[in-house]
C-alpha cells in the first residue's frame, strides 16, 4: 500500500467519533453547524420562516434572523434560490408586526443584529414605538414581562437610556423564589425559567449583572436544572428539561459571566447539544422527538455562546479566540494559549506530530459558516471536520498553503519538469518536485493525506528555503530539529487568526 494512502486510511479509521463518548466543545460546535445548515433549508420563498400556523411568521422569522446572525451568517443576504432575505421579509412586515411593543422590540433586535437602523426599519421607527409604549404608572413597556424583557433588550441594543423606574419595575416583580413569571405574577410557583432567563439577559444588558436580584434568579435557575444538565420550564418532580428552556438559560448564564460549560452548571451546553436530531434540527424534548423549528432557532444562539442582544452579525473566528480555560472530558488544556483540543481534533494533533507539527491551539473548535465546517486553528494549521458519504467523519487539514500563496506567484510556482535527482519524487497532478529533507518530512508525517500536493518548487523566501503545499508551507531550519529533518511548518494558522480572516 502506498505510504500516503496508508496514512489516509489510518486517519479515517482513527478519527471516526465513537458513540457514547462524553460531549465537549467539539460536539457543541458540531450541533451548531448541523442546526444552522438545517435552518437555512427552512426559509420560505418570501424570505420568512414558518410559524405555528405553517405560514411565514414575523415572530419566528425574527428568531431565525437572530439565530443566523449568532452563527455568523448575514440574514440580510438574499436566499440563493428565492432571491429574498429574511431581513427583507421582516422589513415588509414591520409596520403591522411592530404595532405591539413585543413585535416592535423583536424587530428592533433583528434590525440591530443585521446591521440595520432600528429607527428606520421598513419605514418604521421601532425605537419611537417602544418609547411611546412606556407606561409611567407601571414602569413597563409591555404588561407581559417576557415581552417587556425583549423591549429592554431592544432599547439597550439601540443605545437608548432606559428610565431607572423601568428597571425597578422589573425588580419589583421578582418572586420570592428568585423567578419572574411571564405575566408578572409573584404568586408562588408562577415563575418560569424562560421569563427569568430573558429578564436576566435584559438586566445584564442594562448594567445590572451584579445585582442581588440576578444572584437570586441564578439560584432559581439551579432549581429547575435536571440531573442531565438540561433545564425545565418550571420546578417539577421529576424535572424534564427541554431545548428552549435550556437555550435561554445558557444565554442568561453567559450574559452575567457564568460558564454554562462547567461542572458547576453540569455542562449545560452539552445537554443542549444532546437535543439534536440526525437532521441537524433540535427536538423540543425527548418525549417530543420531531424536528422543531422553534427549538432550533432558540438553540442556535446559545450553542454559539451568544447572549442577547446581538449588536452585529457575529464573527465566529473572533468569538472562538476567547480563552477557553475549561476542563472538559475528552480534552487537553493548553495554558500557554488558554485553549483546549478535544476529541477527533486532539487525536489528530497527537497522532500526526503534536506540538512541533501543529503548534498550540489558538481557538476553540467552532463552526465556520463560510466553510460550512467545524474547524479549529492551531499555530500552524486549521483542523477541519469533514463528513464522508457513509456518515462517518474525518479530520483534514485546511488548505492554508493554497490560501496563503503569494499574491504574485514567482517562477518557483510555475510548472516544473521532473527532477533527475534520486532523492526527488515528481507529482504530475501539480507538476512539482519534492526532494531531500522536505520529502523525508512529508513522507514521515502524513504525506498526501496531511499536507497535500506541492504547489511550488523548493526556493528561498524570507531568507530561508521553503516549499508550499496545499495544506502547509515547509521551512528549512538547519540544526533546529535534527530528529525532525530540520523542518518546521510556517505559522499559517496564526497568520489567519491574527489577521481575523
Amino acid at each position: 500500500m502506498p505510504r500516503a494512502l496508508a496514512w489516509f486510511v489510518v486517519l479515517v479509521l482513527a478519527l471516526v467519533p465513537v458513540a457514547g463518548v462524553s460531549a465537549h466543545q467539539l460536539d457543541v460546535a458540531r450541533a451548531l453547524a448541523n442546526a444552522t445548515a438545517w435552518l437555512v433549508t427552512q426559509q420560505r420563498p418570501d424570505g420568512g420562516f414558518a410559524g405555528f400556523s405553517g405560514e411565514s411568521d414575523p415572530g419566528m422569522t425574527v428568531d431565525a434572523v437572530l439565530a443566523l446572525a449568532a452563527a455568523g451568517l448575514d440574514p440580510a443576504q438574499p436566499h440563493p434560490e428565492h432571491g429574498t432575505s429574511p431581513v427583507a421579509y421582516l422589513a415588509s412586515a414591520a409596520n403591522s408586526y411592530g404595532q405591539k411593543p413585543g413585535g416592535a422590540a423583536k424587530l428592533a433586535l433583528a434590525a440591530v443584529a443585521s446591521g440595520r437602523n432600528p429607527r428606520a426599519f421598513g419605514g418604521v421607527d421601532l425605537v419611537a414605538r417602544l418609547e411611546q409604549a412606556y407606561d409611567r404608572q407601571t414602569g413597563l413597556y409591555d404588561q407581559q414581562l417576557f415581552s417587556n424583557a425583549y423591549a429592554l433588550l431592544a432599547l439597550a441594543a439601540a443605545g437608548v437610556n432606559v428610565p431607572e423606574a423601568a428597571v425597578q419595575a422589573v425588580l419589583a416583580r421578582q418572586a420570592s423564589d428568585g423567578s419572574w413569571a411571564w405575566d408578572g405574577s409573584t404568586e408562588p410557583g408562577a415563575g418560569d425559567s424562560n421569563t427569568t432567563a430573558l429578564v436576566v439577559q435584559a438586566l445584564a444588558a442594562l448594567g445590572y449583572a451584579d445585582h442581588p436580584a440576578v444572584a437570586r434568579a441564578l439560584q432559581y435557575l439551579r432549581s429547575v436544572q435536571a440531573p442531565d444538565g438540561a433545564f425545565a420550564y418550571q420546578p417539577a418532580d421529576p424535572l424534564v428539561g427541554d431545548a428552549n428552556s435550556t437555550a435561554l438559560v445558557v444565554q442568561a448564564l453567559l450574559a452575567v459571566g457564568e460558564e454554562p460549560q462547567s461542572v458547576d452548571w453540569r455542562f449545560a451546553l452539552d445537554a443542549l447539544a444532546r437535543f439534536a436530531n440526525p437532521s441537524g434540527a433540535l427536538r423540543w424534548r425527548d418525549d417530543a422527538p420531531d424536528d422543531n423549528l422553534f427549538a432550533t432557532v432558540q438553540a442556535i444562539p446559545a450553542l454559539a455562546r451568544q447572549p442577547f442582544p446581538l449588536r452585529a452579525v457575529v464573527d465566529p473566528l473572533a468569538a472562538a479566540r476567547e480563552p477557553w480555560a475549561i476542563e472538559e472530558p475528552g480534552c487537553r488544556s493548553f495554558p500557554e494559549t488558554g485553549q483546549s483540543l478535544c476529541g477527533a481534533f486532539l487525536e489528530t494533533w497527537e497522532q500526526l506530530g503534536g506540538l512541533p507539527n501543529f503548534g498550540y491551539p489558538l481557538t476553540r473548535a467552532f463552526y465556520d459558516p463560510h466553510l460550512g465546517l467545524v474547524v479549529q486553528y492551531t499555530e500552524r494549521v486549521r483542523f477541519e471536520l469533514h463528513r464522508l458519504a457513509d456518515g462517518s467523519e474525518v479530520v483534514l487539514l485546511g488548505r492554508l498553503g493554497a490560501e496563503r500563496l503569494p499574491t504574485e506567484p514567482s517562477q518557483p510556482f510555475a510548472p516544473a519538469e521532473p527532477s533527475q535527482a534520486s532523492d526527488c519524487v515528481y507529482f504530475p497532478e501539480t507538476q512539482h518536485n519534492l526532494c531531500a529533507g522536505f520529502r523525508a518530512y512529508w513522507e514521515r508525517f502524513g504525506g498526501l493525506a496531511v499536507f497535500g500536493y506541492p504547489l511550488s518548487e523548493e526556493f528561498v523566501e524570507d531568507g530561508m528555503a521553503v516549499q508550499y503545499f496545499e495544506r502547509a508551507r515547509f521551512e528549512w531550519h538547519p540544526g533546529a530539529w535534527p530528529d525532525r529533518f530540520d523542518v518546521l511548518l510556517t505559522r499559517l494558522g496564526a497568520e489567519v487568526v491574527e489577521a481575523g480572516s
